[in-house]
């Protein structure tokens, strides 16, 4: 869709609003609705009763909404968290094997290297132990 059609939509939605906002409005200051509220507010007022009844009613009403906000909230921390444990984790695995790859590697050409010392040396000293022997004769 491109721009003009969601600028069209966007304002017919702020339109459909406005005029329902509007509505509701005129539907707030018809006189009977007035004399409706000021009665249930005289009556709330001077009622107990109907006080916790209303009390209830309102947050019987708004405790899933609440409920539901908190689990959005609870949630989010712990996607966060567990992503934050699960990238450690990740991080640990992979510094271990990489470690590990690593210390393999430098322990085997320490390994060739010394094995390649040793014969070296021993050749090397053989050769020399029978050159000697063989001269001194």
């Amino acid at each position: 869709m491109t721009e003009t059609q969601n600028d069209s939509i966007y304002d017919s939605i702020i339109m459909y609003y406005e005029k329902r906002a509007k509505k509701c409005q005129t539907f707030l200051q018809h006189p009977n609705v007035r004399k409706f509220i000021l009665r249930f507010k005289e009556q709330l007022a001077h009622n107990p009763f109907l006080q916790v009844a209303t009390f209830i009613a309102l947050a019987s009403l708004l405790a899933p909404i609440f409920l539901f906000i908190i689990f959005g909230i609870v949630s989010a921390v712990f996607v966060f968290i567990g992503f934050m444990i699960v990238q450690g984790t990740v991080l640990a695995i992979g510094a271990s094997i990489l470690s590990c790859v690593l210390f393999c590697i430098i322990n085997t050409i320490i390994m060739v290297g010394l094995f390649v010392f040793c014969i070296y040396y021993t050749l090397y000293y053989t050769n020399r132990v029978f050159n000697l022997l063989i001269f001194k004769t």
